[in-house]
């Protein structure tokens, strides 16, 4: 098991790409705390990963409280002694062209995206310098990379997420924290179904999504939480800094 013995903090853990992180986690052999700001779904989570054996908590929290997040991290140490890997993977979107982008919608996407992010790091990292090295995996984006139509504040706050995580794997590479990026491209998750459900066809959207992707499917959550998989494990240990793009070749097109 790659991650025996390891405690795993994992925000946006009730769906989607966090879920399938948690359970994969936990499959091997991780202790996971499935943070959620819907606490139900974490909960959710929580409960799959004991009906497959694992070990798991679920806790509210919404990553753009700076409060919040200090005290569950905090608990997380408190409770288990250590925090060996974080995985900042809440996110939100919002399609807009940008001249109907208000300051709310910014605000909403920069405080979920990229500020829960910067809370998460600031207040992780401490414990993991006391401790002696951790490992933080962040969430962006195909969209950090290249464009699209209605995703221009969207684009701009994975492309912060990129940046942050290269400057931050700068910082405290020395102190044994390895903090990477995974890109992933168009995943089946209730986000990108919702994001379908906004254009005036959506089946003719998900099917033109999937005529730009060369290996001629969807991504499933699973494939994202085999990626964070290896980030997280000792096999990644010479990898700090990297932007792993998940996307079934799109952005090389």
């Amino acid at each position: 098991m790659r991650l025996k013995n390891k405690i795993s903090l994992i925000t946006g853990a009730g769906s989607g790409i966090g879920q399938a992180t948690a359970l994969k986690f936990a499959s091997e052999g991780s202790i996971v705390i499935a943070a959620d700001r819907n606490l139900q779904a974490a909960e959710k989570t929580q409960h799959l990963i004991e009906q497959s054996g694992g070990n798991g908590r679920a806790v509210a929290l919404d990553v753009t409280q700076e409060q919040q997040v200090a005290q569950t991290i905090a608990m997380v140490v408190e409770h288990f002694g250590q925090l060996n890997v974080l995985h900042n993977n809440a996110g939100v979107s919002v399609l807009k062209p940008i001249t109907e982008t208000t300051e709310a919608d910014w605000d909403f996407l920069f405080g979920v995206n990229l500020k829960g992010m910067f809370f998460g790091c600031k207040h992780a990292i401490p414990y993991m310098v006391q401790q002696g090295g951790g490992v933080i995996i962040n969430t962006a984006s195909e969209l950090a990379i290249v464009g699209q139509p209605l995703y221009s504040a969207y684009c701009a706050t994975k492309g912060g997420v990129l940046a942050f995580t290269r400057a931050l794997s700068v910082e405290w590479a020395s102190k044994g924290i390895r903090i990477n990026a995974v890109c992933p491209g168009p995943i089946k998750t209730p986000m990108l179904n919702a994001e379908f459900e906004l254009a005036a066809n959506p089946d003719a959207e998900r099917a033109a999504t999937i005529q730009s992707i060369p290996v001629g499917r969807l991504g499933v959550p699973e494939d994202i939480a085999k990626v964070a998989l290896f980030l997280a494990s000792d096999d990644a240990e010479f990898v700090h800094g990297a932007a792993i793009v998940a996307d079934g070749g799109r952005t090389t097109v």
